[in-house]
């Protein structure tokens, strides 16, 4: 078994780029077996000896990367959700098409990210489960995960208004409310599962519909027939 300071020489002898590589590698099979742990355990259950069982390491190793388990499960929550978020602000914001194709996409990429995401539910789960009783793991996920999605859903919107595709409404102060539905998918799949579940693409589909007569106003039946949604899974 590694001591914390003898994993820490070994730092020493990773500068070459094989080395480099190696130790990446090391990280993301730590990060995937910790992963499993907090999945499979919670967060207050988890146990580094386990994960570190789990990566085929020594449990000093873990170290190397990691602080402590706190630390471990903050970059577990970032290397899961991170691209994610980073990619959706991305994509907001350098779409060409018009606001009603980027609601349709924005909403399609929610739910082949989210919804049917195994990964991302469980995520969800552990931290409804654990951050009343540690906050600072619900802190990051409304910094890292919350804010960055709300505040590209805003820009959606107000693109809209000023192209005057949609109505200005105070769904600017309240984004949340385009992603709800897709929430409540995720929160019906942990609590019903696959027995109980509907077809993901027509609920997607309502969804889409639901908003958009939002969006543009209450008397608005001017749903584009022509659109193609993409399946749940597929990239849109």
């Amino acid at each position: 078994m590694e001591t914390h300071t003898s994993a820490r020489m070994n730092v020493a002898k990773v500068s070459t780029p094989h080395g480099r590589a190696r130790k990446l590698q090391r990280r993301e099979k730590i990060l995937a077996a910790a992963f499993e742990e907090f999945a499979a355990k919670g967060y207050t259950e988890a146990r580094l000896d386990d994960v570190a069982e789990r990566a085929g390491i020594a449990k000093g190793t873990i170290y190397l990367y990691f602080k402590n388990k706190g630390v471990l499960f903050q970059a577990v929550l970032r290397s899961l959700i991170r691209h994610v978020c980073e990619d959706f602000e991305r994509f907001v914001r350098t779409f060409s098409g018009s606001a009603e194709e980027l609601v349709c996409s924005a909403l399609s990429r929610q739910y082949t990210e989210l919804v049917k995401n195994p990964k991302a539910r469980a995520m969800f789960r552990l931290l409804i489960a654990e951050s009343h009783k540690f906050p600072q793991l619900s802190d990051i996920y409304l910094r890292e995960v919350v804010t960055p999605g709300l505040a590209a859903m805003r820009v959606l919107v107000e693109r809209g208004v000023a192209s005057g595709e949609f109505r200005q409404t105070r769904i600017t102060e309240f984004p949340q409310i385009l992603a709800a539905p897709a929430v409540l998918a995720v929160v019906w799949t942990l609590l019903l599962g696959e027995r109980h579940g509907f077809d993901f693409d027509a609920y997607r589909e309502a969804h889409l519909d639901f908003v958009l007569r939002g969006l543009r106003g209450i008397n608005s039946t001017n749903t584009p027939k022509d659109t193609e949604f993409p399946r749940v899974g597929e990239t849109p």
